[in-house]
């Protein structure tokens, strides 16, 4: 999210605590965790997408799917994933999901 004039990022320059996000990103990140059970089901159309949800970890620890709704850094087992001040990523979502579908409901959500 861009502002028209200046094409300034309007998700960055928050506090280090909080991963760089401004109070606009935090705000558009809290309703993407309200909505976590209605964006699944929009966003993991098949038998196979939950499957990915619940996948146990592997013998070194880790996984890539989220395991639980909520944010971090860069942490891969969240549901948000905040890598840098510049970006966040939902990592709900499903390759097999219609992708119009899955934006709109994205942009809902947040909103």
């Amino acid at each position: 999210l861009h502002e028209p004039g200046t094409g300034k990022n309007l998700c960055q320059g928050g506090a280090p605590e909080m991963h760089g996000l401004s109070p606009l990103a935090l705000s558009f990140t809290a309703g993407l965790l309200a909505h976590a059970p209605a964006l699944t089901a929009l966003t993991n159309p098949t038998v196979n997408s939950y499957k990915r949800l619940g996948a146990r970890m592997t013998s070194s620890g880790a996984t890539w799917s989220p395991t639980a709704a909520t944010w971090a850094g860069n942490n891969r087992t969240a549901l948000i994933r905040v890598p840098d001040e510049h970006r966040m990523e939902l990592r709900l979502a499903d390759m097999s999901a219609n992708p119009y579908l899955m934006a709109a409901a994205i942009g809902a959500a947040g909103l």
